[in-house]
């Protein structure tokens, strides 16, 4: 058994939660915020059969799609000083995924 956790931009959990679950894919989706741009993610925690990994991550990639927009990047980071910030263009979305092995699972 494998436990996936992905990673993802809540613009795209909703999208994918309902694909994995058609594909008969339990997920658990918690509340996460993101580091660098303090956007809104979502973290699944994903349980499949080591048989069933390749296709959990295939939709995992068709659905977490990568797009730019521009930001203003705030200045409140550590270490940003600009006294005028201007729209930046960033790569948002997709999805940052680790895949973890169970030694053993229970349900009760």
């Amino acid at each position: 058994m494998k436990l996936i956790f992905a990673i993802v931009q809540n613009d795209d959990s909703k999208r994918l939660t309902r694909e994995l679950t058609r594909a008969h894919i339990s997920v658990t989706r918690i509340s996460s915020t993101g580091g660098f741009l303090h956007g809104g993610n979502s973290t699944l925690m994903i349980g499949v059969e080591k048989e069933r990994l390749q296709d959990t991550l295939d939709i995992i990639r068709e659905q977490s799609s990568t797009r730019k927009e521009y930001m203003v990047i705030p200045s409140s980071l550590p270490g940003y000083v600009d006294n005028a910030p201007s729209p930046v263009q960033v790569t948002i979305g997709g999805a940052t995924v680790f895949v973890l092995d169970v030694d053993e699972h229970f349900k009760f």
